[in-house]
């Protein structure tokens, strides 16, 4: 890996495809991976998982980038979602090149949340604040000319949702119900389990949500338990983002919109983040391969037919755990409300 000089720091921040990747505070370095605007529409996740699709790696200081003249640029659009909730699946439908580059969990992201989320003072506040606006503007350069960028953070990440909400960034927050969400944990297996208590530990850093929990409490909580208790924290979380007065800039959609109203949802979608697709491009995408093959999984099969058959079979076998997390759940607060549909809907 190379380190940078001024004028190659300059022409790393002209070009585009030098995107940023990981922010490493202890170091104060940003480290820079080279990606064409294909690859970057093709490859599902923007974070640890990418080595293999990156033709070159550079690193720079924070402290260089922080002075650099980074010409502004409109600040990206975001998708903040709960997990499992087809959020993959929109993005792809809206990357449209020329019009929508959409980022999938790029892991510059996940280091910026963990800045705010392990500020000690205001020091280090002030940092995470300026680091915002560099990476932001960053990830803003257009590939293509009118391009707006789209960001899906990993849901880790979500607690940059208040800090970007007060910035008037357009933000979309795509949610499931709680059933639907365990019943995508009870799916995915033991690994998903696994990332479920990892996120409710992350969660359980930020000074809202499970943080009210004890720890004691949480460890003898079961791996359902936990997977609700994330659900609640991310709901409450943007539901009362969406009941703030300042809040036009930001819209709701349950996933099964999107898998029942495609078009219009797209159209909505489009409208709202200020991507300005075409209605005969959108309307293309909700009828084509996007929605008919596996968002993750390139060239298999799977529409909202089978996910829905699929859910139902789920559902039904695993009904009498998923009735008892339920019930639990719904008695439980963690400071907010977590209604069933979310204010200010899309459509």
């Amino acid at each position: 890996m190379t380190s940078l000089s001024k004028t190659a720091l300059d022409d790393i921040v002209a070009d585009p495809t030098w995107l940023p990747h990981r922010l490493d505070l202890g170091r104060r370095t940003i480290t820079f991976g080279r990606f064409d605007r294909d690859t970057l529409s093709k490859t599902t996740f923007l974070d640890n998982r990418i080595d293999g699709t990156v033709s070159a790696w550079t690193e720079a200081p924070i402290d260089a980038l922080l002075d650099a003249k980074i010409p502004a640029r409109p600040a990206p659009a975001f998708l903040l979602h709960t997990s499992y909730c087809c959020s993959t699946l929109m993005m792809r439908a809206l990357d449209v090149p020329g019009r929508t580059l959409a980022l999938r969990e790029p892991e510059i992201i996940m280091g910026l949340s963990n800045a705010y989320r392990m500020a000690g003072d205001q020091n280090a506040l002030n940092l995470a604040e300026r680091l915002r606006g560099v990476i932001l503007n960053l990830l803003a350069r257009p590939h293509l000319e009118n391009e707006r960028v789209l960001i899906k953070p990993t849901n880790a990440a979500n607690n940059l949702a208040p800090i970007l909400s007060t910035h008037g960034v357009p933000i979309l927050f795509l949610y499931g119900d709680l059933r639907g969400f365990l019943a995508s944990v009870i799916k995915k297996g033991e690994s998903c389990r696994t990332i479920v208590r990892q996120i409710y530990r992350v969660f359980a850093m930020d000074k809202i949500g499970v943080s009210v929990i004890p720890q004691r409490d949480a460890l003898a909580l079961t791996d359902l338990q936990i997977a609700a208790l994330s659900w609640r924290h991310q709901i409450e979380m943007f539901n009362a983002l969406l009941l703030n007065p300042d809040s036009a800039h930001l819209r709701s959609l349950n996933f099964q919109t999107l898998l029942n109203r495609p078009a219009e949802t797209l159209q909505a979608a489009s409208d709202h983040l200020k991507l300005n697709i075409d209605v005969e491009t959108l309307n293309t995408t909700a009828n084509g391969p996007v929605f008919q093959t596996d968002s993750k999984e390139e060239g298999r099969r799977y529409d909202a037919t089978q996910r829905a058959r699929e859910e139902a079979a789920l559902m039904e076998q695993n009904s009498e755990v998923l009735d008892l997390i339920e019930q639990w759940a719904r008695k439980i607060s963690l400071g907010g409300d977590a209604p069933a549909n979310l204010p200010k809907p899309l459509i």
